[in-house]
């Protein structure tokens, strides 16, 4: 029987991860070059962390469902990204955000995730900056903020009405750059058939050639899931047809556990 494990670290909740970070075991600059890391996805979850990772100098090989990274339905989202600048000096904290995230999920999400979640939001908006994302920008040259989606305070950046299009370049951009680079192993039309288990602990994955139809194996020392949505397990939903349950069910066939799986996106909300 599988164990729900979060792994989330002990101690009070606005020092959880701080705390975590201090205490973590790190890799060595000159040591990094030695291990290697699979990405599945090359959305904005997959693209960034694939390029971020290489950058970091570890051997990356990102594999991705379509014929392109740009396919990927994180060009979707539309109305802004959150992040707890107090750019408008409204009052917006970590907490504030934090807290309203909860709230708009029903009291129903990982509180420890959340918080993690708001505290990193700040450095994310600049990460997207420095990727050459377009954010609109206020008279004076700063980036501008409105209030969305039901936030008490402005807290939205937003690429007009296509924040989802130029994150997802900008992730491309970075994502290019170390396949240029050679930091990142990019395979395109490739399908994540089964996750290598070993002693708990994923170390690779089976992949079918969605062109040739070649099965070839791939080991590395951790593997990244960053395969997006699955609403079309349910036939009514927003999201492309690409976005199915394959690469999440195949996981949890392997012993990850699966928390909400009804919770998926539908719009008008």
């Amino acid at each position: 029987m599988a164990q729900l494990e979060s792994k989330v670290p002990a101690g009070p909740l606005a020092d959880k991860w701080r705390k975590h970070k201090t205490e973590i075991k790190l890799v060595n600059p000159a040591n990094k070059r030695k291990y290697e890391v699979i990405v599945v996805g090359a959305g904005l979850a997959g693209s960034s962390a694939a390029a971020t990772l290489a950058e970091l100098g570890y051997k990356v090989k990102n594999f991705v469902f379509h014929d392109s990274p740009r396919r990927a339905h994180s060009i979707a989202a539309q109305g802004g990204i959150n992040a707890a600048k107090n750019y408008q000096n409204d009052g917006d904290s970590v907490h504030r955000l934090f807290y309203d995230t909860l709230k708009g999920g029903d009291y129903r999400a990982r509180e420890a995730n959340v918080h993690r979640l708001a505290e990193v939001s700040v450095n994310i908006i600049d990460q997207c900056a420095a990727q050459g994302v377009p954010f609109a920008r206020e008279y004076g040259g700063l980036l501008a903020n409105r209030s969305f989606g039901g936030a008490q305070v402005s807290r939205t950046f937003y690429a007009r009405g296509q924040t989802g299009q130029q994150l997802l370049l900008g992730a491309y951009s970075a994502l290019s750059r170390m396949v240029g680079a050679g930091g990142v192993e990019l395979h395109t039309n490739s399908e994540m058939l089964d996750l290598v288990v070993v002693d708990g602990h994923a170390k690779g994955i089976l992949v079918r050639d969605l062109i040739t139809g070649a099965i070839t194996r791939h080991s590395a020392d951790a593997v990244v899931l960053a395969t997006g949505g699955y609403g079309n397990v349910f036939n009514l939903s927003t999201y492309a047809r690409g976005s199915n349950a394959t690469a999440i069910w195949r996981a949890y066939k392997r012993g990850a556990c699966l928390a909400n799986p009804c919770y998926t996106q539908i719009h008008p909300t």
